[in-house]
């Protein structure tokens, strides 16, 4: 039987999820709010064994600002996948972990995949 997941503090104290398999539930893992954003900038993380979650509410700098949402997801191997374009995956309906993560690389306008 795999282990439940396990929220701990980092070496850099940051909350992270540590015991987190591709079905554990989406509803189980916490969002936390980033600290110091700028510009009435608001972000969330959710970083996990299998890699971060980022959403970020943001003004944009085009046509003298328009507010966006984009979710990130960035994997233990360092590709990240960007989906822009009022995407939150907490919105997403994902039930799973791996089902949000996948919704970010759908729906992904932009990544970096070094080879």
């Amino acid at each position: 039987m795999k282990s439940r997941p396990e929220k701990y503090i980092n070496e850099h104290g940051v909350e992270c999820y540590r015991n987190v398999h591709p079905e554990t539930l989406f509803k189980d893992l916490e969002f936390l709010e980033v600290p110091e954003n700028l510009d009435g900038n608001t972000q969330f993380a959710l970083h996990t064994n299998l890699g971060s979650l980022t959403v970020l509410d943001r003004l944009t700098g085009f046509s003298g600002g328009v507010r966006d949402t984009e979710t990130g997801y960035r994997d233990s191997e360092k590709r990240f996948w960007l989906a822009e374009g009022m995407s939150d995956v907490r919105r997403s309906g994902a039930v799973t972990i791996q089902d949000a993560i996948d919704w970010v690389k759908a729906n992904a306008t932009w990544q970096d995949v070094p080879r």
